[in-house]
């Protein structure tokens, strides 16, 4: 029989770590709505889809 674990864990950050938390989030949404807008266009565009690695290099530069 197999025995599964589970650990929780709760962030109590302080203000400032909150801000740098929100600026993380927000980099990250910005990140993924730029590279699923910019997947989209090539493929409406071009036809033909991309890769993760091609939109990181894009994005990057």
């Amino acid at each position: 029989m197999k025995i599964h674990r589970a650990y929780r864990y709760e962030l109590d950050p302080n203000k400032e770590q909150r801000i740098l938390l929100a600026k993380h989030a927000g980099a990250a949404r910005f990140a993924y709505n730029w590279g699923l807008a910019r997947w989209k266009e090539i493929y409406e565009n071009e036809g033909r889809t991309t890769s993760a690695y091609e939109l990181h290099r894009e994005l990057n530069r």
